[in-house]
Order: structure tokens, then sequence, then C-alpha cells
């Protein structure tokens, strides 16, 4: 009795460590399977860029003209400083060492940081748009020490000086939340907010290229495998007139007055002169306008950021007779 007993508690031990063994290799195959078929894709694209890096190459906006073809807004040389998360060991003490050596605030570099954390971490995240010859140089001499950040080359926009037409022509910024999801934009995107650069961005704004390279373990290029040219955006020639839009602003500041001229052509309506004052500087918004500045434009009591001539409440004046005369006639 007590033999046959043991025989069916040993029989059962048997068939549990079966059970158990037969899971674990389901479990196995299960988990072969996932990673090997169906995160293919994800782990394919991981294991290539350890050792090759993708690099976005933004392409110039095209050039605003006047209506004789002088150029209004152009575009000019800036350097951006990046920092590649999958490089980095210590993403705390990059930050707080490269917020040490260009001066500028840890906790704004840490804001942008977090507002790119979803994408991957491969892809260079842009810290300081615009950055000064010192900040760039500070960062080439601690190559070693900050062997995650990168500095990259791009185009950028050159407005006129003195905020001529500033109104008309607006600035470009980064996308914002709602331009990201209604034009299915890319976190980081360069595109027009105010003025013809809005109007007209899409037009402007070209298609930006790509270079892949292949980089060492400390992330340092070796050589180049291929480029995508960005391609220029198209250029875009305006009514105005470019010596009119001059001397009426001109005339304006000779007199200390503030406020609006429009010049239209009677024969076709086209616009030759748009003047509000005061104005702005676009180039502040283009390189990146901190906190302090676009506060003391806000808050200033003449309101530069105001369109006077599109957004500005005036009584008719002298030009309502026209229409009473009408009425009376």
């Amino acid at each position: 009795m007590a033999i046959a007993e043991d025989k069916r508690r040993l029989a059962t031990r048997v068939t549990i460590i079966q059970g158990v063994v037969l899971g674990a290799f389901v479990l196995l195959a299960g988990g072969f399977w996932f990673f090997q078929i169906a995160q293919h894709a994800r782990f394919k694209e991981m294991a290539e860029n350890n050792h090759q890096r993708t690099l976005p190459l933004r392409a110039p906006r095209g050039v605003i003209l006047d209506r004789s073809g002088r150029v209004l807004v152009e575009n000019r040389g800036a350097t951006n400083i990046s920092i590649l998360r999958e490089h980095s060991k210590n993403l705390d003490r990059t930050i707080d060492l490269l917020a040490k050596v260009t001066d500028v605030p840890a906790d704004e570099i840490r804001d942008i940081v977090a507002r790119h954390r979803h994408e991957p971490s491969y892809r260079p995240i842009v810290v300081i748009s615009d950055a000064t010859l010192d900040q760039v140089a500070a960062v080439e001499a601690r190559q070693l020490e900050l062997p995650d950040v990168m500095t990259q080359d791009v185009p950028a926009r050159k407005y006129p000086s003195e905020s001529l037409a500033a109104h008309l022509i607006g600035y470009v910024g980064e996308a914002g939340e709602g331009q990201i999801a209604e034009e299915g934009l890319s976190l980081g995107t360069i595109v027009g907010q105010t003025g013809v650069e809005k109007i007209y961005n899409r037009l402007l704004m070209g298609q930006d290229g790509a270079r892949r390279v292949v980089v060492n373990s400390v992330g340092r290029e070796i050589r180049e495998i291929d480029e995508i040219p960005p391609v220029e955006g198209r250029r875009v020639q305006l009514t105005l007139n470019l010596s009119m839009q001059k001397a009426a602003e001109e005339g304006f500041r000779a007199l200390n007055y503030w406020g609006s001229a429009i010049v239209l052509d009677p024969r076709t309506g086209d616009v030759l002169t748009f003047v509000s004052l005061p104005a702005y500087d676009p180039n502040q918004f283009a390189a990146g306008i901190n906190r302090a500045a676009y506060q003391a434009l806000i808050t200033d009591k003449l309101r530069p950021l105001q369109n006077r001539a599109i957004q500005g409440r005036y009584s008719p004046g002298s030009t309502f007779k026209i229409v009473v005369a009408t009425a009376a006639l």
C-alpha cells in the first residue's frame, strides 16, 4: 500500500516538473518570437543606431523680395548646440556642465530635454539655437568632458535692420503644440509665426535633408555613409516698394510719431507701403527670444507687437465725408 502511494507521489512530482519545464520552454519560445519577430524592426533600428547616426539637414527658407527684386529677408549661417541622450552616461551632469560653460540656465535646458523625452534617444535635441561664438568655442574645447554634446551648422533667418516692415514680414520660431498637431510637424521644426512668414510658410519652408554617418563607441563621426541634400524653399515676391517703406518709416521716426500708414496703388490695389510703429526686431525671435526680452515686449505700454495697420481701431475721420456726400446726392 505504501509503495503504491509513493509511486503516485513520484508520478505527481514528475508531472509537475514536466509541466514547469514545458511552461518555461513555452515562455522562452514566446519571448524569442516577441523579440525576434514582433519587435524585429524596432531592435534592428536600435542596432543600426549603435554605429550609425542620422543627422537632419535643415532646408534654407525661401528669400522674400520686394516688387523690384530687392531682398527683404534672407538667410545667414548659425550654429545649434544639441544633446545626444543615446551617448549620455549621466544626463544631469551633462546639462549642468553645459549650462555652466554656455551661461544658459540649467532649468531651461532641462525643460527643452523634457519636451523631447518621447522622441528616440538617438535623435539630437537642440538645446541652444543660434549659439554665440563663445558658446560654440566653449563646447568644442570640452569635447572630452561633453561627448554627448554636438554642434551643427544650420541656416537661420536674417531680417532687415531697424525693424523694417516687421509686422508685414513677421518672424519664424519653433512650431507650437497646435501647429504640430494640425500640420503634422515634428517637435523643433521652424515655421512662420506671423505675417508673410506664416501665410506663405508652406512655400518658404522647403524640404529638409538628412546625413547618415558612422560613429564610434563614444559617438564621434568616423565617415559619412550618404547624404540627402536639403531643398531650399521657394522665393516670394511682394508688391511692397522697399524705398517707399523706408521713407515712410523714417518720416514717422523723424517726427517722433507712432501709428500706421498704408499706401496702395489705386490702379491695381497693390500694397506699396505697410507701416506699423512702434515695431519689434524679428531677428530676436529667429534667434530664439529669451523670456526677459519677450516679457519686455508684451508689457511695453506702446504695444510694439500690435499690428496697428490691421488691428488698431480708429475713427474714420474726413474719409467718412465721402460716404455722407454720396448719401446726400
